[in-house]
């Protein structure tokens, strides 16, 4: 009789777990985490049918599922102006984030336009599809020899445009 009680009380014990739904809580936030590919003093290369117009060199790349994220790093843009003149702008940074075509610079930022425009800070967001650089912290730099400084900058690369907050410019009268 105990023994009948107890295979029915483990056929019943069995059911009642089977119809028991039951979670698997493995997180998925994981996944994104993890690097796909690591390049080390990598070189890379952006190619259109008229030039070579970006060139990112970099000590470390690494990329992941949504984003590239790459340390101690350069990356230089090259286009025309209206004159048909070449113009060389080459951004610097510790830390870029890449995701889509927006690059954020983060920490000792510097930007350099040929030998006229350099500017520094610790953050610069810039839209490579729109060619908009912007940032929401202060900045200096010099423009030729005069010094300049502000906040919250814009700068438009397809039409040279220079936009800031707070803005203070010294002109160097000795030239």
């Amino acid at each position: 009789m105990v023994i009948r009680i107890f295979v029915l009380s483990l056929l019943l014990i069995s059911l009642l777990t089977y119809f028991v739904p039951v979670d698997n809580r493995k997180s998925d936030s994981k996944q994104d985490d993890i690097a796909l590919l690591v390049f080390d003093n990598a070189i890379m290369y952006t190619l259109t049918t008229e030039s070579m117009n970006r060139v990112v060199n970099t000590k470390k790349a690494v990329r992941y599922k949504t984003k590239d994220v790459m340390y101690d790093s350069f990356l230089t843009l090259k286009s025309k102006d209206k004159q048909n003149k070449e113009i060389t702008d080459m951004l610097y940074a510790d830390l870029i984030v890449k995701r889509d075509y927006n690059f954020k610079f983060i920490n000792n930022v510097k930007y350099k336009r040929d030998d006229y425009i350099t500017l520094n800070t610790d953050e610069l967001v810039y839209n490579a599809k729109d060619k908009i650089a912007t940032n929401t912290i202060p900045f200096n730099g010099t423009y030729y020899d005069h010094k300049l400084k502000g906040e919250n900058i814009y700068l438009n690369l397809n039409d040279y445009n220079f936009k800031a907050n707070n803005t203070h410019f010294e002109i160097n009268l000795k030239q």
